[in-house]
C-alpha cells in the first residue's frame, strides 16, 4: 500500500528516430505535391487552359477522380500559399473553403490543435455551414421524394433480370424492408 510503479519505456531500436523522420518528411512531401497539383490547375484556369470539361481529361491523364481536382482547385482558390497551413491537408482547407474566412482559419486551427483527420473536419464544416445557413438541410417530404427518384434512378438503370428480381422480393416484403 502506498507504493509507487515507475516504468521505464525500452530504448527505441537504433536508427529508429531517423526512420520516422523520413516517414514526416514524405508525409510532408505529399501535402506539398497536393498543393502544386492544385496550383498548376489554378494556372491552367487563369490561361484558358482548364475548363470546365477539362477537369474530366485531365482525370484520365492523372489518374486522379474529377471530384477530388475540383476540391483541390477550389482549396488552392480560396487559400493563397500566405495563408495555407501546411501541417494540414488540402482536404482540410477544401472542406473550410466555402466558410468565411474567421471561420477558416478557426476551423483550421482547431484541427491542427486537436489532430482532426480531414473527415473530421469535413463534419465540422458541414455542421458549421448548417448552423450558419450556408447549406439547407432537406425537409422530410423533400428527402422522400430525393429517395423515392433514387429508387427509381436505380431502378431504370438496372439490367431488366435484375428488376424482375427486385420486384419480386419487394411483392414478398409487403411494404417492409427487402432483403435480397
Amino acid at each position: 500500500m502506498g507504493e509507487i510503479a515507475i516504468t521505464v519505456a525500452p530504448e527505441p531500436p537504433a536508427g529508429f528516430s531517423d526512420w520516422v523522420e523520413t516517414g514526416r518528411t514524405l508525409a510532408a512531401k505529399r501535402r506539398n505535391v497536393d498543393w502544386e497539383i492544385a496550383d498548376w490547375m489554378g494556372e491552367g484556369q487563369e490561361k484558358g487552359f482548364l475548363t470546365q470539361a477539362g477537369f474530366d481529361f485531365l482525370s484520365e491523364r492523372l489518374c486522379i477522380a474529377p471530384k477530388r481536382l475540383k476540391d483541390i482547385a477550389k482549396a488552392a482558390a480560396a487559400f493563397p500559399r500566405h495563408v495555407r497551413d501546411e501541417t494540414l491537408s488540402i482536404e482540410h482547407h477544401a472542406h473550410v473553403a466555402d466558410l468565411p474566412r474567421p471561420e477558416q482559419m478557426e476551423l483550421l486551427s482547431k484541427a491542427k490543435r486537436e489532430h482532426w483527420s480531414d473527415d473530421d473536419m469535413r463534419k465540422q464544416a458541414i455542421s458549421r455551414k448548417v448552423e450558419s445557413g450556408l447549406v439547407q438541410t432537406m425537409t422530410q417530404a423533400d428527402y422522400e421524394q430525393h429517395a423515392l427518384m433514387s429508387l427509381q434512378h436505380a431502378y431504370n438503370r438496372a439490367p431488366r433480370h435484375i428488376r424482375i428480381e427486385f420486384i419480386e422480393a419487394a411483392t414478398e416484403a409487403n411494404g417492409g424492408e427487402v432483403d435480397l
